[in-house]
């Protein structure tokens, strides 16, 4: 489905990292309906930035320019939407936004660190709380907030706490994970050998 709708757009003339790009505004868009609380639109907006980030890799290989630096310059972009989405949050739940993204930091951070003490590749790593895991209970959240009235429940800050625990959560799975991996790999007598010679 995704190629058929690649196919469809191809004639553009942009390159997949600009269509990459296309993202972010849509998540600055996203952003100010979280700000006016119009969370249907903001769901919409959020949605359509997730989408962008779906047919991106499709849009690449249908125009024959599929790319390592691609492949980095789209998990770039999914902090940067990701970002500007808790931006949209901060106006009106400030702290827990602010945890719910410093979490999401750790957590992506934990992985890609230890690359710099051991030889490692980018296998699934345990923990809760990923990206399409924050998505889709923001986004729940979200919908709860337009159609549910119930009182004294506030589901978008609920919804941000949630994110905030697994996201830690994952963050600590992350770290015990690694260390598992450091501890193996000192064993095996394959640290890399810029930290041997300190």
């Amino acid at each position: 489905m995704l190629k058929v709708i690649a196919k469809g757009i191809s004639f553009l003339p942009i390159s997949p990292n600009v269509f990459t790009t296309f993202a972010i505004p849509l998540a600055g868009t996203a952003a100010y309906f979280l700000y006016t609380e119009s969370y249907l639109l903001a769901t919409l907006f959020i949605l359509l930035s997730v989408f962008i980030d779906f047919l991106d890799g499709s849009f690449a290989e249908v125009k024959g320019k599929k790319s390592y630096f691609g492949n980095y310059f789209d998990a770039v972009t999914d902090k940067i939407v990701e970002a500007i989405i808790y931006l949209g949050f901060s106006f009106h739940y400030p702290l827990v936004a602010f945890i719910c993204f410093a979490n999401s930091i750790l957590l992506s951070y934990a992985k890609p660190r230890v690359a710099l003490v051991i030889e490692t590749d980018n296998h699934d790593w345990p923990a809760i709380g990923e990206r399409a895991d924050r998505l889709i209970l923001l986004l729940l959240g979200l919908v709860l907030a337009n159609f549910v009235e119930y009182k004294d429940w506030d589901f978008v800050f609920i919804t941000l706490v949630i994110v905030s625990v697994l996201t830690f959560i994952g963050f600590i799975q992350r770290i015990l994970y690694a260390r598992n991996l450091i501890r193996k790999a000192d064993k095996n007598d394959t640290i890399l050998s810029y930290l041997k010679k300190k």
